[in-house]
C-alpha cells in the first residue's frame, strides 16, 4: 500500500506543479473544474445519490458554477466569506457527531447544497490565486502537504490523545499540533526568501496565515471523514491507487483554499 501511495504521489505532485506554473489561467481553472466534477461524482456516493443522470448533471453543475465564480471576481469575495462562515458551522457538526447529524444528512436538499459549498469556493479560490500568482497556489499546496506530513509523523511517534475519535479515530491532538508547527516552520523560510526586508510583523502575519491553513486543512479532512462515517464507506473512490478517490486527496484543500485566499487578502 505504501509503495502505491508513493508512486501515485510521485506522479500527481509534478503534474500539479506543472499545471499551476505552466497553464494559462482559464485553462488551469478548467483543469481544476474537471477535478471538481470527478470529486463531486464521488461525493454523490457519500450522500446516497445513485441515479446516473442526476449524478452527472449535479457534478457538472457544481463544476460550472465553481468555474464561473472563479473567473468573475465580482462574486468571488462574497462566496468565499459565505464559505468561511459555513466551515465554522461545520466545526460544530464534526465536534458533536453523531448527535445532530440526522438533522442535515437526512435532508437531501441540504446534502446537495453542501456539495456546492464544499467544491465551488475551493475551485474559485484556486482559480483566483493562480490568476494573481501561480507561486501562491504552490505555497498553499506545500503548506497543506506540510500539515498532513507533520501530523502523520508526529502522530505516529507520540500521538496518544484522540482529536475526534467518533469521526476519525486515527487523528490525534499531538499529530495535529505537529502538523501546525510543521506548517508554520515551512512558512518562515518562504517569508525570509520572498518578502523583501521582512519585518517581525510580517513574520507574525504569515505565521497566522499558516496556522489558519493548517487548521482549515484538518477541518476539511474531518468533514469528508464525517460523510464517509455516516455512509459507512472507507474511500470516496478508487481512481488513485493507494490513495482512494480524488475527493480523498483534496478534502483538506476544500477548506484550506478559501481560507488561504481570504486570509491572504485580509492579513497582507
Amino acid at each position: 500500500m505504501i509503495v502505491k501511495r508513493l508512486l501515485t504521489a510521485a506522479l500527481l505532485i509534478p503534474l500539479a506543479v506543472m499545471a499551476t506554473l505552466l497553464l494559462e489561467n482559464k485553462l488551469f481553472a478548467i483543469v481544476v473544474m474537471l477535478v471538481v466534477v470527478l470529486s463531486t461524482w464521488e461525493y454523490c456516493q457519500l450522500i446516497q445519490i445513485k441515479q446516473l443522470l442526476f449524478k452527472a448533471f449535479y457534478s457538472l453543475l457544481v463544476g460550472i458554477v465553481g468555474l464561473a465564480v472563479g473567473l468573475y471576481e465580482s462574486v468571488l469575495m462574497p462566496v468565499l466569506i459565505v464559505s468561511a462562515l459555513w466551515w465554522l458551522v461545520n466545526i460544530l457538526w464534526i465536534a458533536y457527531y453523531p448527535r445532530f447529524s440526522r438533522y442535515w444528512y437526512s435532508n437531501r436538499p441540504i446534502r446537495l447544497v453542501n456539495g456546492f459549498l464544499i467544491f465551488v469556493p475551493m475551485l474559485a479560490a484556486l482559480a483566483a490565486l493562480q490568476r494573481q500568482s501561480p507561486e501562491m497556489v504552490l505555497l498553499l499546496l506545500v503548506l497543506i502537504w506540510s500539515a498532513d506530513s507533520g501530523a502523520f509523523f508526529v502522530g505516529k511517534a507520540i500521538g496518544k490523545h484522540k482529536l475526534c475519535a467518533n469521526v476519525s479515530p486515527g487523528k490525534t491532538v499531538e499529530g495535529t499540533i505537529g502538523g501546525i508547527v510543521t506548517t508554520i516552520g515551512v512558512m518562515m523560510p518562504y517569508v525570509a526568501l520572498q518578502v523583501e526586508n521582512a519585518a517581525s510583523e510580517q513574520y507574525l502575519i504569515f505565521a497566522i496565515l499558516a496556522l489558519l491553513v493548517a487548521i482549515a486543512s484538518v477541518i476539511g479532512d474531518l468533514f469528508e471523514s464525517l460523510f464517509k462515517r455516516i455512509s459507512n464507506i472507507k474511500d470516496s473512490g478508487n481512481l488513485l491507487p493507494g490513495h482512494g478517490g480524488i475527493f480523498d486527496r483534496i478534502d483538506s484543500l476544500t477548506a484550506a483554499a478559501p481560507v488561504f485566499y481570504l486570509g491572504y487578502a485580509m492579513l497582507t
